[in-house]
């Protein structure tokens, strides 16, 4: 940890400042020193989106319980239910409606 900390961690940061200055960020402003932010998160396209998603009637969602949140989208006579303990995992479905693609994100 400590070499990441002592040569990587530089080196990922200036690529973030880089990456960020091209996006037209404005840092100056700030009132964290700029060396003192640490990436928090996944890289970019690390938590994969769900594409063509399995589906169960609701009394054989035996993985849900009563006060589990859902998501609910009603669209074109089709109703589905994404539970957002599963979304907390994935962010984004990506689903069709009849012919008609929906992205539901979390």
């Amino acid at each position: 940890m400590r070499i990441f900390q002592k040569i990587w961690a530089p080196m990922v940061f200036q690529l973030l400042l880089a990456s960020a200055a091209v996006a037209g960020w404005d840092f100056s402003s700030h009132l964290i020193p700029l060396a003192d932010i640490q990436s928090g998160g996944p890289p970019r396209d690390g938590i994969p989106a769900l594409t063509e998603p399995g589906y169960v009637a609701a009394g054989q969602a035996d993985f849900m319980r009563g006060d589990d949140q859902v998501i609910g989208v009603d669209l074109n006579g089709v109703a589905r239910a994404y539970p957002t303990k599963i979304l907390s995992w994935h962010e984004l479905v990506n689903d069709r409606f009849g012919g008609l693609p929906v992205l539901v994100s979390w």
